[in-house]
């Protein structure tokens, strides 16, 4: 990779941890809209059972989030973090990005943990995702 291509990946990789970052802060409000304010519209999750659900709208997007909030607010979650940030950029203004997200209790202690991408792109007002994937668990390889 060539020093403008170097420039460029750590650009978006600081632009990546700016997302996380932000995802962190509204999660740790329990307020779907502020975490909806993150993705784009639509918006498409795939769960690890391969389940979608496109969203077509903020309210849509912003009631999505607050179940699961409201869902691990009630199994004692206070806060999120992520860990082992993978950047792949697609073109100039998109990228794929994958986490591994930990809940975190009153003590800091983990609650669960799991893997999940995000389709990004690059807006105005910073990176939005337009779809993400939770990481089915490895199916065991036969022997």
């Amino acid at each position: 990779m060539n020093t403008k291509g170097m420039d460029a990946f750590t650009s978006l990789t600081l632009e990546a941890n700016r997302y996380f970052d932000d995802f962190v802060a509204a999660f740790s409000t329990f307020n779907g809209e502020l975490v909806a304010r993150l993705f784009s519209h639509p918006y498409m999750a795939v769960g690890a059972a391969g389940n979608s659900t496109i969203l077509e709208s903020p309210a849509q997007t912003t009631l999505y989030f607050q179940q699961y909030l409201d869902d691990y607010k009630s199994k004692g979650s206070k806060s999120c973090r992520y860990d082992a940030l993978e950047v792949v950029p697609i073109g100039a203004s998109s990228a794929l990005l994958s986490v591994t997200w930990t809940l975190l209790n009153y003590d800091g202690k983990t609650i669960s943990s799991w893997l999940e991408s995000y389709c990004v792109a690059r807006t105005n007002g910073g990176l939005l995702a337009y779809a993400s994937i939770d990481h089915a668990a490895e199916a065991a390889q036969p022997q």
